[in-house]
């Protein structure tokens, strides 16, 4: 199929989609999409179809900054949580059925399903990062390279933030150009000084996940491709994550230390809920919160860090990458996380599925002709 072509299906279909989606994932649809699409088109471009997360926190000079590049089609404004929560009573996860995680969870949906290419959404205590990793999908939050909100609140744990900014993606080449787009920075080739990193990954033994795994045995084959490329890698003691200002002391001092800091999360919110409003009644809601499956997603944007993550071949499962803040820093993260993503690539049935799915006819009955006619 010609390009321009399949371009504008994907763009077609993608809006049909979205109107579907209307007061449950999209706020808003571009009725000018497809038209904005036919003149990128023309400049011989392809084009990148975008969501944007309903907040204030977006602000809106990385919205202008992205746009001066003639090649993002703005597609849909996706709705957020009811207060920001860490959680999305009104949305199910389309992988796990369960409640859909994060306050930019529809900006996660949206992406999942082929309606956008890039999200673009604020992260607080998570928000970027966890529904990323609830869909197997990658991101990239972008504090610690200067993408964050212009007004600081309140976490509903009662920790002072400042949102970051970050977007989410099927793809992380994606992703990346459009935090270094909306950020005007450099893509400055640092792999040269990758096998400078020091990194650390938590002990065995440290950190068992929800499903009975050990999160540093989950690590090995990331160990073994970091220590390949003369990488040094140091296996620490990490918070156990349950209590959130706890965990921020020792990921500073971690980060006084090492430069990048690795965990594997998950299953996310599938053996328990990580909210705070929930976790908050009683004992029994808190242990089920600290069965949520994340640990370095709930504080990355706390200690102002960037942070990458990698989807696994594990449902709602990834691996989370932490830099310290700093712009070298973020791009030496990302770096070296393009290489990871290579080596995590998800099922065909699960790109046939949900990115793909515009390719898939509805057969529907009135307007099926090719039935049994006697």
């Amino acid at each position: 199929m010609d390009n321009n072509l399949e371009q504008m299906l994907r763009i077609s279909k993608a809006t049909v989609k979205a109107n579907k989606f209307l007061n449950k994932t999209v706020d808003r649809v571009n009725v000018d999409a497809v038209l904005d699409t036919v003149d990128v088109l023309n400049k011989n471009i392809s084009p990148v179809f975008c969501g944007v997360k309903n907040t204030k926190a977006v602000r809106k000079k990385y919205i202008n900054n992205l746009f001066k590049h003639k090649k993002y089609i703005w597609h849909t404004i996706d709705s957020m949580a009811d207060g920001g929560r860490s959680i999305d009573i009104r949305l199910n996860n389309p992988l796990t059925g369960k409640l859909m995680t994060g306050s930019s969870s529809a900006t996660a949906i949206n992406v999942l399903y082929g309606i956008n290419d890039v999200g673009i959404c604020s992260d607080g205590g998570g928000s970027v990062l966890a529904p990323a990793l609830s869909l197997n999908l990658y991101s990239i939050m972008a504090n610690g390279m200067g993408l964050k909100a212009n007004y600081s609140k309140i976490s509903t744990d009662g920790i002072d933030f400042t949102a970051g900014i970050g977007v989410i993606s099927y793809s992380l080449n994606l992703a990346k150009n459009c935090i270094y787009d909306m950020g005007n920075i450099q893509s400055t080739n640092l792999n040269n000084e990758i096998s400078k990193l020091k990194i650390a990954v938590p002990c065995i033994g440290d950190i068992i996940l929800p499903n009975g795994k050990d999160m540093r045995e989950g690590l090995n084959d990331t160990v073994y491709y970091m220590k390949q490329n003369n990488i040094e890698i140091h296996e620490e003691r990490f918070p156990n994550f349950n209590d959130r200002e706890d965990s921020i002391i020792r990921v500073n001092e971690l980060l006084l230390k090492y430069d990048i800091l690795i965990t594997l999360e998950g299953p996310i919110d599938l053996e328990g809920l990580g909210d705070s409003v929930f976790g908050n009644m009683g004992s029994f809601a808190k242990g089920l919160q600290n069965r949520s499956g994340k640990y370095l997603v709930k504080i990355a944007n706390m200690v102002n860090a960037t942070a990458v993550t990698i989807p696994v071949g594990e449902i709602a499962s990834g691996i989370v990458m932490l830099a310290r803040e700093g712009i070298d820093n973020g791009v030496r993260l990302i770096n070296i996380a393009e290489k990871l993503s290579d080596k995590n690539l998800m099922p065909k049935l699960y790109i046939d599925y949900f990115k793909k799915s515009y390719l898939r006819r509805n057969n529907d009955l009135i307007f099926n002709i090719d039935g049994d006619e006697n």
